[in-house]
């Protein structure tokens, strides 16, 4: 095999993931021409793609001529789970803030140098937070649970961390400059929280602490409509200190 082809074959296993990544995180079945505009190749390719995933059984297509994950992608998530399911201690204090707070609340955890979304709890209110995914990583400048694991690192990993981040704008608020980013960090670790108020999605605030189990830091977070956390900020933040509290500390760096 040519480095060419080797190449080709490398660049072909990316978009069959991306269709498949495409397709997980939206609302409903996708076209082959939905899916084609969406990762950036012809609809000839999309199609030559979707043959073999399907093929495979990584996707289906329904009657209407539209595309949804096939019968594989189970075995996939239940081998995730398997392998990476948080430790039950922690489980259980994310639903102790979910109990205390009525709120939906998220477990992070750092995955390299970026941060991923492990664990949900949904809220017990109707109108609650839809934006967030178990799964969902980066944005660490948008988030609080971004935030506060960046700023619990030890300074090696939080500049390498740092380094590797692009500082895209998904609101008007979020923080954009380093320097400024920076100084948020610091009062994190000061604090022991952190918050981002609409920066990740506007009318969704969160409010983030750090807990240490077993050496392995997580991020615990409240999430919820800006009008309601700020109105039981008070309450919450007691809650999420008070579930966090007593897990171990490290050096801040």
């Amino acid at each position: 095999m040519t480095v060419a082809e080797g190449e080709y074959r490398i660049q072909s296993l990316a978009r069959g993931l991306a269709i498949v990544s495409e397709i997980a995180i939206s609302d409903g079945e996708l076209t082959a021409a939905e899916l084609s505009r969406r990762i950036g190749v012809s609809t000839q390719t999309t199609y030559h793609l979707l043959h073999t995933l399907r093929q495979i059984g990584y996707v289906e297509q329904d009657s209407s001529q539209r595309y949804r994950l096939g019968r594989a992608i189970p075995a996939l998530i239940d081998g995730y789970k398997r392998q990476f399911s948080p430790p039950e201690a922690v489980i259980r204090l994310l639903r102790k803030l979910k109990d205390a707070t009525g709120e939906t609340c998220s477990l992070s955890a750092w995955s390299g140098d970026d941060v991923e979304l492990i664990a949900q709890e949904p809220g017990d209110h109707t109108i609650r937070v839809a934006d967030i995914q178990v799964g969902q990583r980066g944005a660490l400048h948008a988030r609080a649970a971004g935030k506060i694991l960046l700023a619990r690192a030890d300074p090696e990993k939080r500049q390498r961390a740092l380094d590797n981040l692009t500082l895209k704008k998904f609101t008007e608020h979020t923080i954009t400059r380093r320097a400024k980013l920076e100084q948020e960090l610091a009062r994190a670790a000061d604090n022991g929280w952190a918050m981002d108020d609409e920066e990740f999605s506007v009318g969704l605030t969160c409010v983030a602490a750090c807990l240490d189990h077993n050496g392995t830091d997580f991020a615990l977070a409240i999430l919820a409509p800006t009008d309601r956390l700020k109105e039981n900020s008070d309450d919450y933040l007691a809650a999420l200190l008070d579930v966090t509290s007593g897990q171990g500390s490290r050096r801040n760096g």
